[in-house]
Protein backbone atom coordinates (compact mmCIF):
# COMPACT_ATOMS: atom_id res chain seq x y z
CA UNK A 1 0.00 0.00 0.00
CA UNK A 2 2.97 2.10 0.78
CA UNK A 3 4.35 1.40 -2.63
CA UNK A 4 0.87 2.23 -4.61
CA UNK A 5 1.36 5.91 -2.60
CA UNK A 6 4.53 6.90 -2.95
CA UNK A 7 3.70 5.80 -7.49
CA UNK A 8 0.85 7.82 -6.99
CA UNK A 9 2.47 10.87 -5.75
CA UNK A 10 5.08 10.70 -8.37
CA UNK A 11 2.45 9.96 -11.16
CA UNK A 12 2.82 6.92 -12.13
CA UNK A 13 0.13 4.62 -10.42
CA UNK A 14 0.11 0.90 -9.77
CA UNK A 15 -2.05 -1.60 -10.09
CA UNK A 16 -3.55 -3.84 -6.83
CA UNK A 17 -1.71 -6.94 -6.69
CA UNK A 18 -4.39 -9.27 -6.99
CA UNK A 19 -2.97 -11.20 -4.35
CA UNK A 20 -4.17 -9.44 -1.90
CA UNK A 21 -8.26 -10.20 -3.97
CA UNK A 22 -7.17 -13.54 -3.20
CA UNK A 23 -6.16 -13.44 0.33
CA UNK A 24 -8.97 -11.49 1.62
CA UNK A 25 -11.12 -14.38 -0.65
CA UNK A 26 -9.54 -17.17 1.45
CA UNK A 27 -9.98 -15.31 4.88
CA UNK A 28 -13.73 -15.00 4.24
CA UNK A 29 -14.06 -18.18 2.84
CA UNK A 30 -12.67 -20.32 5.60
CA UNK A 31 -14.70 -20.75 8.69
CA UNK A 32 -12.44 -22.13 10.61
CA UNK A 33 -10.50 -19.05 11.35
CA UNK A 34 -11.00 -16.51 14.52
CA UNK A 35 -13.52 -14.34 13.35
CA UNK A 36 -12.27 -11.61 15.40
CA UNK A 37 -8.37 -11.91 13.66
CA UNK A 38 -10.65 -12.01 10.24
CA UNK A 39 -12.29 -8.45 11.04
CA UNK A 40 -8.59 -7.36 11.90
CA UNK A 41 -6.45 -8.53 8.76
CA UNK A 42 -10.12 -7.43 6.50
CA UNK A 43 -9.00 -3.68 8.03
CA UNK A 44 -6.68 -2.11 5.80
CA UNK A 45 -4.13 0.52 7.67
CA UNK A 46 -5.83 3.85 8.67
CA UNK A 47 -4.85 7.22 6.80
CA UNK A 48 -3.55 8.21 10.37
CA UNK A 49 -1.70 5.23 10.46
CA UNK A 50 -0.20 5.48 6.46
CA UNK A 51 0.43 9.14 7.46
CA UNK A 52 2.48 8.39 10.50
CA UNK A 53 4.88 6.15 8.09
CA UNK A 54 5.66 8.53 5.18
CA UNK A 55 8.45 11.51 5.53
CA UNK A 56 6.00 13.65 3.86
CA UNK A 57 2.50 13.39 4.35
CA UNK A 58 0.61 13.59 0.97
CA UNK A 59 -2.99 13.50 1.76
CA UNK A 60 -4.77 13.17 -0.74
CA UNK A 61 -2.91 10.20 -2.35
CA UNK A 62 -2.98 8.27 0.92
CA UNK A 63 -6.78 8.91 0.97
CA UNK A 64 -7.64 7.98 -2.82
CA UNK A 65 -5.39 5.26 -2.62
CA UNK A 66 -6.95 3.50 0.11
CA UNK A 67 -10.23 4.26 -1.41
CA UNK A 68 -10.12 2.81 -4.24
CA UNK A 69 -7.92 -0.31 -2.97
CA UNK A 70 -11.24 -0.51 -0.78
CA UNK A 71 -13.58 0.24 -3.46
CA UNK A 72 -11.76 -2.63 -5.72
CA UNK A 73 -12.07 -5.19 -3.11
CA UNK A 74 -15.18 -4.65 -2.56
CA UNK A 75 -16.51 -5.27 -6.26
CA UNK A 76 -14.20 -8.57 -6.37
CA UNK A 77 -15.19 -9.99 -3.02
CA UNK A 78 -18.87 -8.55 -3.16
CA UNK A 79 -20.53 -12.21 -3.07
CA UNK A 80 -17.83 -13.14 0.02
CA UNK A 81 -18.59 -10.05 1.48
CA UNK A 82 -22.57 -10.30 1.51
CA UNK A 83 -22.49 -13.96 2.41
CA UNK A 84 -19.98 -13.25 5.26
CA UNK A 85 -22.83 -10.42 6.56
CA UNK A 86 -25.77 -13.09 6.55
CA UNK A 87 -23.04 -15.86 8.32
CA UNK A 88 -22.11 -13.48 11.03
CA UNK A 89 -26.18 -11.98 12.02
CA UNK A 90 -26.01 -12.44 15.59
CA UNK A 91 -29.75 -13.73 16.34
CA UNK A 92 -29.47 -13.84 20.12
CA UNK A 93 -30.40 -10.90 22.41
CA UNK A 94 -26.96 -8.88 23.01
CA UNK A 95 -24.75 -10.04 25.02
CA UNK A 96 -21.35 -8.03 25.26
CA UNK A 97 -19.34 -11.16 25.05
CA UNK A 98 -16.28 -12.54 23.23
CA UNK A 99 -18.41 -14.56 20.56
CA UNK A 100 -20.86 -12.01 19.76
CA UNK A 101 -18.45 -9.43 19.81
CA UNK A 102 -16.12 -11.07 17.53
CA UNK A 103 -19.11 -12.10 14.82
CA UNK A 104 -20.33 -8.11 15.08
CA UNK A 105 -16.64 -6.81 14.31
CA UNK A 106 -16.77 -8.94 11.04
CA UNK A 107 -20.35 -8.65 10.05
CA UNK A 108 -19.70 -5.06 10.28
CA UNK A 109 -16.24 -5.15 8.64
CA UNK A 110 -17.90 -6.42 5.50
CA UNK A 111 -21.53 -4.06 5.79
CA UNK A 112 -18.06 -1.12 5.54
CA UNK A 113 -17.07 -3.09 2.48
CA UNK A 114 -20.72 -3.14 1.07
CA UNK A 115 -21.12 0.45 1.47
CA UNK A 116 -19.04 0.72 -1.41
CA UNK A 117 -21.08 -1.42 -3.98
CA UNK A 118 -23.43 -0.02 -5.96
CA UNK A 119 -26.43 -1.91 -5.30
CA UNK A 120 -29.25 -0.95 -3.47
CA UNK A 121 -30.04 -3.95 -1.53
CA UNK A 122 -26.62 -3.39 0.36
CA UNK A 123 -27.38 0.04 1.19
CA UNK A 124 -30.74 -0.83 2.42
CA UNK A 125 -29.47 -3.38 4.58
CA UNK A 126 -26.91 -0.54 6.26
CA UNK A 127 -29.31 1.55 6.69
CA UNK A 128 -31.94 -0.75 8.51
CA UNK A 129 -29.05 -1.72 10.77
CA UNK A 130 -28.23 1.58 11.57
CA UNK A 131 -32.20 2.34 12.70
CA UNK A 132 -33.39 -0.84 14.08
CA UNK A 133 -30.58 -2.47 15.73
CA UNK A 134 -30.92 -3.39 19.43
CA UNK A 135 -27.42 -2.32 20.30
CA UNK A 136 -24.99 0.79 19.81
CA UNK A 137 -22.57 -1.18 18.41
CA UNK A 138 -24.49 -2.06 15.46
CA UNK A 139 -26.47 1.33 15.01
CA UNK A 140 -22.62 3.17 15.54
CA UNK A 141 -21.07 0.74 12.77
CA UNK A 142 -23.67 1.07 10.06
CA UNK A 143 -24.50 4.68 10.53
CA UNK A 144 -19.97 5.04 9.74
CA UNK A 145 -20.82 2.79 6.59
CA UNK A 146 -23.29 5.54 5.57
CA UNK A 147 -22.02 8.89 5.84
CA UNK A 148 -18.71 7.07 4.63
CA UNK A 149 -20.03 5.90 1.31
CA UNK A 150 -19.22 7.80 -1.75
CA UNK A 151 -22.26 6.70 -3.74
CA UNK A 152 -24.97 9.11 -4.59
CA UNK A 153 -27.54 6.03 -3.51
CA UNK A 154 -26.33 6.15 -0.43
CA UNK A 155 -26.52 10.11 0.87
CA UNK A 156 -30.47 10.43 1.71
CA UNK A 157 -30.84 7.23 3.64
CA UNK A 158 -27.39 8.33 5.60
CA UNK A 159 -29.51 11.78 6.47
CA UNK A 160 -32.28 9.86 7.60
CA UNK A 161 -30.34 7.42 9.72
CA UNK A 162 -28.77 10.34 11.13
CA UNK A 163 -32.33 12.51 11.80
CA UNK A 164 -33.69 9.01 13.21
CA UNK A 165 -30.56 8.78 15.32
CA UNK A 166 -31.14 12.32 16.91
CA UNK A 167 -34.69 12.06 17.07
CA UNK A 168 -33.92 8.61 19.55
CA UNK A 169 -30.79 9.81 21.66
CA UNK A 170 -30.95 13.71 21.70
CA UNK A 171 -31.42 13.52 25.22
CA UNK A 172 -28.39 11.27 25.47
CA UNK A 173 -25.18 14.01 25.87
CA UNK A 174 -22.64 10.59 25.04
CA UNK A 175 -24.68 9.38 22.11
CA UNK A 176 -25.27 13.20 20.68
CA UNK A 177 -21.33 13.60 21.02
CA UNK A 178 -21.42 10.33 18.75
CA UNK A 179 -23.52 11.90 16.49
CA UNK A 180 -20.99 14.64 15.78
CA UNK A 181 -18.42 12.95 16.01
CA UNK A 182 -19.44 10.68 12.95
CA UNK A 183 -20.45 13.43 10.98
CA UNK A 184 -17.31 15.24 11.73
CA UNK A 185 -15.28 11.88 10.30
CA UNK A 186 -17.03 11.78 7.30
CA UNK A 187 -14.45 11.60 4.58
CA UNK A 188 -16.50 12.36 1.48
CA UNK A 189 -17.00 16.06 0.14
CA UNK A 190 -18.66 19.04 1.48
CA UNK A 191 -17.35 17.40 5.21
CA UNK A 192 -16.47 21.16 6.23
CA UNK A 193 -19.39 22.94 5.12
CA UNK A 194 -21.66 20.08 7.38
CA UNK A 195 -19.42 20.79 10.36
CA UNK A 196 -19.61 24.34 10.20
CA UNK A 197 -23.69 24.12 9.81
CA UNK A 198 -23.72 21.68 12.95
CA UNK A 199 -22.24 24.51 15.18
CA UNK A 200 -25.27 26.69 15.07
CA UNK A 201 -27.37 22.94 15.55
CA UNK A 202 -28.98 23.10 19.25
CA UNK A 203 -27.12 19.68 19.78
CA UNK A 204 -23.72 21.57 19.59
CA UNK A 205 -22.53 24.09 22.60
CA UNK A 206 -19.14 25.46 21.77
CA UNK A 207 -18.50 26.46 26.07
CA UNK A 208 -18.65 22.71 25.90
CA UNK A 209 -15.45 20.79 25.71
CA UNK A 210 -16.89 16.84 24.96
CA UNK A 211 -18.55 19.04 21.79
CA UNK A 212 -15.64 20.44 20.87
CA UNK A 213 -14.19 17.59 20.79
CA UNK A 214 -16.54 15.16 19.23
CA UNK A 215 -17.17 17.98 16.39
CA UNK A 216 -14.58 20.71 16.02
CA UNK A 217 -11.77 18.28 17.01
CA UNK A 218 -13.52 15.11 15.55
CA UNK A 219 -13.04 17.16 12.31
CA UNK A 220 -9.75 18.77 12.37
CA UNK A 221 -7.63 15.49 14.12
CA UNK A 222 -9.60 12.66 12.10
CA UNK A 223 -10.77 13.71 8.83
CA UNK A 224 -7.56 14.52 7.36
CA UNK A 225 -8.63 14.85 3.43
CA UNK A 226 -11.32 17.13 4.42
CA UNK A 227 -9.08 19.09 7.02
CA UNK A 228 -6.36 19.53 4.65
CA UNK A 229 -8.77 21.17 1.62
CA UNK A 230 -6.37 22.58 -0.99
CA UNK A 231 -7.85 26.03 -0.42
CA UNK A 232 -6.90 25.98 3.06
CA UNK A 233 -10.42 26.06 4.07
CA UNK A 234 -9.84 23.70 6.81
CA UNK A 235 -7.07 25.85 8.30
CA UNK A 236 -8.95 29.14 8.14
CA UNK A 237 -11.97 27.04 9.87
CA UNK A 238 -10.04 25.77 12.92
CA UNK A 239 -8.22 29.45 13.30
CA UNK A 240 -11.18 30.81 13.74
CA UNK A 241 -12.88 28.36 16.08
CA UNK A 242 -9.56 28.43 18.31
CA UNK A 243 -9.73 32.21 18.25
CA UNK A 244 -13.44 31.63 19.65
CA UNK A 245 -12.44 29.54 22.50
CA UNK A 246 -9.47 31.59 23.27
CA UNK A 247 -11.86 33.98 25.32
CA UNK A 248 -14.00 30.72 26.63
CA UNK A 249 -11.43 27.78 27.46
CA UNK A 250 -7.74 28.91 26.55
CA UNK A 251 -6.91 25.33 27.46
CA UNK A 252 -9.02 23.75 25.02
CA UNK A 253 -8.51 25.92 22.90
CA UNK A 254 -4.71 25.57 23.04
CA UNK A 255 -5.17 21.70 22.45
CA UNK A 256 -7.51 22.31 19.26
CA UNK A 257 -4.31 23.40 17.88
CA UNK A 258 -2.20 20.48 17.31
CA UNK A 259 -3.44 19.78 14.12
CA UNK A 260 -1.98 23.00 12.73
CA UNK A 261 1.24 22.89 14.78
CA UNK A 262 2.41 19.55 12.58
CA UNK A 263 2.72 21.79 9.88
CA UNK A 264 6.36 20.58 8.95
CA UNK A 265 5.05 17.10 7.54
CA UNK A 266 3.38 18.64 4.79
CA UNK A 267 3.95 19.52 1.47
CA UNK A 268 5.06 23.17 1.38
CA UNK A 269 1.79 24.98 -0.31
CA UNK A 270 -0.14 23.14 2.35
CA UNK A 271 2.43 23.94 5.31
CA UNK A 272 2.45 27.48 3.86
CA UNK A 273 -0.81 28.02 4.46
CA UNK A 274 -0.87 26.30 7.88
CA UNK A 275 1.68 28.63 8.83
CA UNK A 276 -0.23 31.45 7.67
CA UNK A 277 -3.04 30.20 10.31
CA UNK A 278 -0.57 29.63 13.12
CA UNK A 279 0.60 33.38 12.68
CA UNK A 280 -2.30 34.80 12.35
CA UNK A 281 -3.27 33.12 15.89
CA UNK A 282 -0.63 35.20 17.19
CA UNK A 283 -2.08 38.45 16.00
CA UNK A 284 -4.98 37.67 17.75
CA UNK A 285 -5.47 40.56 20.57
CA UNK A 286 -5.68 39.10 24.10
CA UNK A 287 -4.36 35.38 23.14
CA UNK A 288 -3.71 33.44 26.13
CA UNK A 289 -0.82 31.81 27.34
CA UNK A 290 -1.96 28.76 26.35
CA UNK A 291 -2.63 29.25 22.91
CA UNK A 292 0.61 31.45 22.74
CA UNK A 293 2.58 28.66 23.81
CA UNK A 294 1.79 26.23 21.62
CA UNK A 295 1.34 28.04 18.58
CA UNK A 296 5.31 30.32 19.36
CA UNK A 297 6.53 27.13 19.96
CA UNK A 298 5.28 25.00 16.68
CA UNK A 299 6.52 28.18 14.44
CA UNK A 300 10.24 28.18 15.96
CA UNK A 301 12.79 26.93 13.52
Amino acid sequence: LREMIDARVTGTPMALDRRLIEAYRTLLRDKSLDKAMVALMLALPTEAYLSEEMDVIHVQAIHDVRREIRIELAAALTAEFAQCVKDNRVIEPYQPEPAQIAQRSLKNMALAYLSLVDEPTYIDAIYRQATEADNMTDVHSALVALVNSPLASAQAPAGEALALFYQRWQDEPLAVNLWLQIQAGAMVPGALEKVQALLGHDAFDIRNPNKVRSLIGGFCGVNAVNFHRPDGAGYRFLADRIIELNGLNPQIAARQATPLTRWRKYPTTLAEQMKAELKRLLDTPELSPDVYEVVSKSLKD
